[in-house]
């Protein structure tokens, strides 16, 4: 069983034996032995070493997690991104396990991360450019948000309003938040004709049309606005 998954999971990061050997700090000889399943009960220690060095628990290396599905995606997604999708992730998970006694004292209100992109979002919105604030609302839908930079947007959305996001997809004519090749578009939703239309709200951009909604991932529907 070890054996398997320390094949599986190599094979799918990427990682040479001779390079995890080193990263575990262990003999080449151990390594190869557990991937080959010449060893069958090898030391705790050794398991310790490499559930370590790939960032994982011992059960999950060794086959055993019991993560919901939605844990499972999260997990995936997570190895998947680069460094600052990682922070992002980091921050927003602290962000909410801090907030959790707040918001049992006090359930009208909670925190969520924020964005705070960097310039002009007529283009869209640069992941990697943004910085992370914490924002605190009433509205209890709302799991992150967006501070606008400019008055790109107006007059339906101005400089340093924050837009509240919920997870959900949106309903016909609301305003969500999409994300497509490695930016953010705040659009209306528009479904006519059979087809799918991601309605730019400002006069520099093109509105993006679409046969099918999976060629594009949604963030969440706009749910609130708090103005400056």
């Amino acid at each position: 069983m070890l054996g398997q998954r320390l094949r599986e999971i190599l094979s799918t990061r990427g990682i040479s034996k001779e390079e995890f050997a080193e990263k575990c700090d262990l003999p080449i000889e151990t390594v190869r032995n557990i991937y080959y399943g010449k060893t069958n009960d090898p030391k705790i220690s050794t398991v310790m070493k490499m559930a370590e060095a790939l960032g994982l628990s011992v059960n999950c290396l060794m086959g055993q997690c019991q993560h919901t599905k939605e844990e499972r995606a999260l997990l995936l997604h997570y190895r998947m991104c680069g460094h600052h999708g990682k922070s992002l992730i980091l921050l927003t998970a602290k962000y909410e396990a801090l907030s959790a006694k707040d918001e049992r004292e006090a359930p009208d209100k909670h925190k969520v991360p924020c964005l705070l992109p960097n310039g002009e979002m007529r283009n869209g919105i640069i992941y990697d450019n943004c910085e992370i604030i914490d924002v605190i609302t009433n509205i209890k839908e709302a799991f992150t948000a967006i501070k606008m930079p400019t008055n790109d947007f107006a007059p339906i959305y101005c400089k340093n309003d924050i837009i509240l996001i919920e997870n959900k997809f949106p309903a016909n004519n609301e305003c969500a938040v999409f994300y497509k090749d490695g930016k953010a578009y705040i659009r209306k939703f528009l479904e006519e004709e059979g087809q799918y239309r991601l309605k730019c709200l400002h006069r520099f951009g093109e509105d993006i049309i679409m046969k099918r909604m999976d060629q594009i991932e949604y963030v969440g529907t706009c749910c609130g606005v708090i103005r400056s």
